[in-house]
């Protein structure tokens, strides 16, 4: 078998498919078996016929069969198969006419049986050796040998060795013809049936191969992605094991560290009840002590300003040429106390305003237009001494603030560059302003004598502290910069070097709203000051008595005098029915002074203007309003007077932009 076994699978390498391979495999094994058939043929012809030309041409057919297996050695695969296929019968038909001219005479009527029977077995090699989808080939040999067959007797009268025995009809040996054909065709349908099962099975077994092939390589991809998320994974829970580790540490140093936070926030907290007893305590001292230091104050600066204005009275009243030369000196000297300490008095009283709060509201500045005011004030000094006043405010033309503050900063930080400019220079003043998100930055910045910072910074702000002393002064003006700068929610700041320059910058807090400030609010009126507008105005909230009306218009009245708004609003739609006797104290007392006092438009609301009583109460008003020279307009909602308001107030600043032109 180890021999045999090489020889059966000579050429199997140039096939691809199974039935390929298996149809080289079966020709190989044919060939074997006809040689070694053939031989057992001979040795049996031998026995019975002894030598002859049959006897000798057996064993030959056997060698040529096996050149079958010397083509598919050599890839002759098809060729092969078609050669076993053709050779075998037409050897065997030759074969038998060959024999039967020798030995016609004496031949056997088995003779005409024996070969064809053969060529009948050898018409099954093609479906052996070819598969279906193998048609030229199997269909062209399959043809072949059953022309063979069938052409059996032509072929051998044709040869002069028919079948010429008495003892069978021709008749009856004619009729095994169609046995013969029938076997055949029961032959061939068998093994045609049997190929077409066993190579279905076969390809559907081949597909179900492909499949698990197909799924044992995507099995072997998922183990392996499997294979790689369990590592990744087992990477993951080493860190997480490491991380739990470290977590349980941190953990337990939290816990330890809480437990001495909790230690100390204990004794913390027994140390804080201590320390907040005794703010407590010491705050209730403060206040005790600046509730009578502002009495005090308040009566120094009251009390004292009679008597003083009194002594200066006095001075005044006595003539200079009574008194002798050294005695009119030291009454000169006495005008000069007098009017020193009335000085301090003022400047203590504009302190005490400011630490009462008394100034709250914002009016719109224009920094230009107050500068100049300032500067008139000092003019005297800038001419004489030649000082030099620029001013930029393109950054900022306009700030919402208190006016008299405002005035007193500028007053106050102006005076002291024009007392401390340098002789070395002609003094250059620079007002600039600018802002920021929360404030607005005042510069006020000369080229005077400077200061030494690091010696003077900590008292430069406080009361009565001086540098210079070359010239008059009492050291209040930079307290009061500060004092007022802070009551305006904002700070100061200096910047200098000495015999170089001196910046103050003043920080002044941007207001929240400056549209309603309240001035005075009782449950019948509201009267408030908008800024934007420079307008005063009242809403009222009900029906109001005589003496309700009088006491609101003369509040609005100080209000008008007191910030020179020249703009006014008056929402009457709540009012109620007012008394002739009222309205006419209104016309004759307040609307003139008013007037006197700047005001110059009135927006009023009121919605049911259609009333004959509401009517009338707005002829009065206006046919007044119209001697005293002031624009007047009724509107029904808020909204319409302060548009009005706002387009009034554009005019007159391009108005007065023109006229400076």
């Amino acid at each position: 078998m180890s021999l045999i076994h090489p020889v059966l699978y000579v050429g199997q390498k140039f096939v691809g498919t199974a039935a390929d391979k298996r149809g080289v495999i079966l020709s190989n094994a044919i060939s074997l078996s006809l040689l070694g058939l053939s031989l057992i043929l001979f040795v049996f012809y031998y026995i019975w016929f002894d030598w002859n030309f049959v006897t000798i041409a057996i064993p030959c057919v056997g060698l040529l069969a096996c050149v079958s297996i010397l083509l598919n050695a050599m890839g002759h695969t098809h060729g092969s198969r078609v050669w076993i296929c053709l050779l075998i019968p037409g050897l065997i038909t030759a074969l038998s006419i060959y024999s039967k001219q020798i030995y016609y005479a004496s031949q056997e009527e088995l003779d005409y049986f024996t070969f064809r029977f053969i060529v009948l077995g050898t018409c099954s090699f093609p479906w052996i050796f070819f598969s279906i989808r193998e048609k030229k080939y199997l269909i062209g040999c399959a043809l072949a040998g059953l022309s063979i067959l069938m052409l059996f007797d032509p072929l051998h009268s044709a040869f002069g060795v028919g079948y010429n025995k008495p003892y069978m009809s021709i008749e009856m040996y004619y009729f095994t013809n169609i046995v013969i054909f029938i076997s055949y065709c029961i032959l061939i349908s068998a093994l045609a049936f049997l190929k077409w099962v066993s190579e279905k099975n076969e390809q559907r077994s081949l597909d179900l191969i492909e499949e698990l092939h197909q799924a044992n390589e995507l099995l072997t991809e998922k183990n392996a992605e499997i294979e790689a998320q369990s590592a990744e994974l087992q990477a993951q829970s080493d860190v997480l094991q490491n991380n739990q580790k470290d977590l349980v540490n941190a953990y337990d140093i939290i816990q330890e560290q809480k437990e001495r936070l909790f230690s100390k926030n204990q004794l913390l907290s027994t140390e804080l009840l201590a320390k907040n007893k005794d703010l407590t305590d010491t705050n209730s001292e403060l206040i005790k002590h600046n509730n009578e230091l502002r009495q005090f104050s308040y009566t120094v600066s009251h009390n004292l300003r009679g008597p003083v204005a009194s002594l200066l009275g006095l001075v005044d009243l006595v003539a200079p040429e009574k008194f002798q030369p050294e005695d009119a000196e030291v009454m000169q000297h006495i005008r000069i106390s007098a009017e020193n300490l009335d000085t301090i008095i003022k400047d203590l009283t504009k302190i005490i305003d400011i630490r009462h709060d008394i100034f709250k509201i914002r009016q719109k500045i224009i920094l230009q237009n107050e500068v100049h005011d300032t500067v008139q004030l000092l003019q005297k000094d800038v001419h004489q001494h030649n000082i030099e006043i620029r001013t930029n405010f393109t950054a900022c033309p306009h700030i919402y603030s208190v006016k008299p503050m405002v005035h007193s900063i500028l007053y106050n930080l102006l005076s002291n560059a024009i007392k401390y400019r340098s002789p070395e220079r002609p003094p250059v003043i620079e007002v600039s302003a600018r802002e920021s998100d929360r404030y607005t930055v005042l510069e006020v910045r000369d080229n005077g004598m400077g200061m030494d910072l690091k010696q003077h910074k900590d008292n430069i702000f406080k009361l009565y502290k001086r540098f210079h002393f070359h010239t008059e002064g009492k050291g209040l003006g930079l307290y009061l910069v500060k004092l007022q700068a802070e009551a305006l929610g904002g700070t100061v700041d200096v910047e200098s070097e000495l015999n170089r320059f001196t910046t103050f910058k003043v920080y002044l807090r941007k207001p929240d709203d400056v549209e309603r400030q309240i001035l005075y609010k009782e449950s019948y009126a509201e009267i408030f000051f908008d800024a934007r507008l420079n307008a005063t105005g009242v809403i009222w909230a009900g029906p109001v008595t005589g003496e309700q009306y009088r006491h609101a218009y003369r509040k609005c009245l100080d209000f008008v005098k007191t910030y020179n708004s020249p703009n006014y609003i008056a929402d009457i739609s709540r009012q109620g029915h007012i008394e002739d006797s009222d309205l006419q104290w209104m016309l004759d007392s307040i609307l003139p002074e008013a007037a006197r006092n700047g005001l110059r438009r009135i927006a009023t609301i009121r919605h049911d203007a259609e009333d004959e009583h509401v009517q009338e109460y707005m002829r009065r008003i206006a046919e007044q309003l119209l001697t005293l020279n002031i624009i007047s307009r009724y509107f029904r909602t808020f909204q319409e007077a302060t548009a009005w308001l706002e387009q009034e107030n554009e005019l007159l600043s391009l108005k007065s932009a023109n006229t400076r032109r």
